[in-house]
């Protein structure tokens, strides 16, 4: 079928002076299949600029009821779909779609086109939003199958994102780039890095019937004169993401051979060495914990089960030198008496009774600097999750600080090769419920398990 040409962009001058019909026939398009919104907009005139026209469609979208913002997703066609077969498109969509190169896919493509489509279509009932003009079709794909994982909440909000993207495009069309350009002022490029990021490692060691293994989430970035690449648009001597990515992979067969801080500084070196632009790096990493299955009361050479606290790591160096940051993650701990929480101010918003027997319940994040440049990490790590475990146990806590310093004292002594320990906990509250109004006596045995709000702790325990 043929397509209108699209209107010719107005002035800024010329919007202003548009009465609200104009307008909303004017911006009709800013929002797929849904003018109402152009309505809304036009009562905020007049506009400083075309991202205040933008701004009004934004919040027309988030202002509106729940129901009203899942209308506006369904609104939008599927990536490829039946409509752009058919040219049922609009003239926003297909122009969109077009610059992304999804009217001229192979085969293949149109087939994984209709395998997400239908993915999103079972599982939130709506279709896959993007912003098409911001992506390119492998990164449209990538965020595809990595959207999938969302829960409808989030898949809900990063659509209305998405469209918000679209939108501020589409009235940017609408608008002479001349009445809205402000004067260029002159700017430098300040801090910046670049890398590959949610690399999923796991390596399997077979070198003897008993295996071991290490899962880790690996993110390096890498620092240095990156000035051409974000000014210019120049690329030379620059390391591909994708390469990184492949590094990660492929040093570690024979590279990663101990801990996630050891292998930090092999990646580190490589990428300082290789890089002709890279000063210094960093590497972090999240290893998830393994335990060997028990079959029969023996340990099994090769059947583990996953477990909760994660050992994080940060390694940053110029190759030479560097700088070890280790921690505990996810670290759930309760204990159901032996914690008060006493002699504390009273004053005009007081509620909270005074307590000498109540449950302590937090989830442990560690982190720890080290006095040495290097050592056993992963023989520092279980000592540190220990002593932790340990400290929890062994005393009548008055206070989460209390708690806190007490670790932090336990860790120094027993780890001479870290010089100072932070930790951060958040105080999840489990409060005595009111089942007398029922009638039922609570001998502090049933609890509610309070999420939010919640006291937050935090601190550093050092070496004097």
């Amino acid at each position: 079928m043929t397509r209108p040409n699209p209107a010719p962009p107005l002035t800024l001058t010329e919007i202003n002076a548009l009465s609200e019909q104009p307008f909303a026939a004017a911006f009709a398009g800013v929002l797929e299949h849904s003018p109402h919104y152009a309505r809304h907009a036009a009562q905020q005139r007049p506009f400083a600029d075309a991202e205040a026209i933008a701004a009004a469609f934004a919040a027309a979208v988030q202002q509106d009821s729940p129901e009203a913002q899942v209308a506006l997703i369904r609104a939008h066609p599927d990536l490829a779909g039946k409509a752009a077969l058919a040219g049922e498109l609009t003239l926003e969509s297909a122009n969109e779609q077009a610059s992304a190169g999804l009217d001229r896919l192979t085969p293949d493509e149109y087939a994984e086109f209709h395998r997400l489509n239908a993915a999103y279509h079972e599982q939130f009932g709506l279709p896959y939003v993007v912003c098409v003009r911001e992506n390119t079709k492998a990164s449209i794909f990538e965020g595809a199958r990595r959207r999938l994982s969302n829960t409808p909440e989030q898949e809900r909000a990063a659509a209305l994102h998405e469209i918000g993207r679209i939108a501020r495009l589409r009235v940017l069309d609408l608008v002479q780039s001349g009445t809205m350009t402000p004067t260029k002022v002159k700017v430098k490029l300040g801090a910046n890095n670049y890398g590959k990021a949610d690399v999923r490692l796991f390596k399997v060691f077979r070198d003897a019937p008993r295996h071991e293994i290490k899962d880790v989430w690996v993110r390096v970035a890498m620092e240095g004169d990156f000035d051409a690449a974000h000014v210019s648009g120049d690329n030379t001597d620059l390391l591909a993401t994708d390469t990184v990515r492949n590094t990660i992979y492929g040093l570690a067969v024979d590279g990663f051979t101990g801990s996630v801080e050891d292998y930090g500084k092999t990646l580190i070196r490589h990428f300082v060495s290789q890089g002709p632009k890279v000063a210094r790096a960093t590497a972090y990493f999240t290893e998830h914990q393994w335990q060997r299955l028990t079959v029969d009361g023996k340990e099994h050479d090769h059947s583990f089960v996953r477990q909760m606290p994660k050992h994080t790591a940060v390694v940053e160096g110029d190759g030479q030198t560097f700088t070890v940051t280790s921690g505990i993650d996810e670290l759930y701990v309760l204990k159901t008496t032996q914690s008060g929480w006493e002699g504390y101010l009273m004053e005009q918003f007081t509620t909270l009774p005074e307590t000498n027997d109540r449950i302590l319940a937090t989830v442990v994040t560690a982190k720890w600097e080290y006095a040495v440049p290097d050592c056993d990490y992963d023989a520092v790590w279980g000592r540190v999750y220990q002593t932790i475990l340990d400290t929890f146990t062994d005393h009548y806590s008055p206070s989460v600080q209390n708690t806190l310093y007490r670790m932090g004292e336990a860790i120094l002594t027993l780890c001479p090769e870290i010089s100072r320990v932070h930790f951060s906990f958040p105080n999840r509250h489990h409060i005595r419920y009111n089942t007398e109004r029922h009638g039922i006596q609570n001998p502090n045995t049933v609890f509610h398990a309070d999420a939010e709000p919640y006291g937050q702790i935090e601190g550093w325990v050092e070496r004097a």
